[in-house]
């Protein structure tokens, strides 16, 4: 069956985070592809992102990390320019947003390195618009770390053991205390995991649909068929 695809009212912005070797690329990749199975307007994107501030990130993962406050300047900078372009033009129009790692992940790392990660956290939500989903894959870092380098790629400098451990803390104490935020152990098999991370996607998405007060709606009624109500 063809679906015609139909908007969420405001959008869904899920952002999938975790330490390096979590799963997020692939865990965001199938939930993209879902939506999509499913005639459910999606967006999926990445941070940072390919653009001129995003590139000069990822060149210092390999060439030498830059000084706290330049990759605190160079993330701000690169996600301005990411909801701006992407982010905020893909919920204007109902899509469901998923991102492969956002503000939480500049929390994480550069808290990791100092920065007090709760001040990244309060000037990153003065501008990027606060996602309905936190998707946190936990991993142990031994074996994220293994992950990375069974794919055939080599640990990056923001991959260090110690720096690791550090934002997997942070990323934790961070789901805490946030309520959209939902932890899932990644240990397990991609199946399983995605299993998960998509009946997440099915709660928040129902749960945007409610706050929005139309239960009574054809349109609701649609999008919320699509998801199913078994969440």
């Amino acid at each position: 069956m063809r679906f015609m695809k139909r908007p969420i009212p405001g959008g869904l912005l899920i952002a999938v985070e975790g330490i390096d070797g979590a799963g997020k690329t692939t865990i965001a990749t199938l939930l993209a592809q879902w939506c999509g199975e499913h005639g459910l307007g999606c967006v999926i994107s990445k941070e940072p992102t390919s653009l001129k501030w995003g590139e000069e990130l990822r060149s210092s993962a390999k060439a030498g990390r830059l000084t706290l406050e330049r990759e605190l300047e160079l993330f701000e900078k690169d996600r301005r320019d990411h909801v701006a372009r992407t982010i905020q033009p893909a919920l204007r129009e109902g899509n469901i947003v998923i991102l492969d790692r956002y503000y939480w992940s500049s929390a994480a790392y550069q808290g990791a390195r100092g920065a007090d990660f709760r001040d990244v956290v309060k000037n990153n939500e003065s501008f990027a618009p606060k996602p309905d989903l936190f998707l946190l894959l936990d991993i142990d870092v031994d074996a994220g770390l293994s992950r990375i380098r069974a794919r055939g790629d080599q640990p990056n400098l923001f991959e260090a053991t110690a720096s690791l451990l550090k934002a997997k803390d942070i990323f934790l104490e961070l789901a805490g205390y946030e309520p959209n935020a939902r932890v899932i152990d990644s240990s397990g098999s991609m199946k399983t995991n995605f299993l998960s991370a998509l009946g997440a996607l099915k709660s928040a998405a129902l749960q945007k649909i409610a706050d929005a007060q139309l239960q009574n709606s054809s349109l609701a009624e649609e999008v919320r068929e699509r998801f199913g109500t078994d969440c």
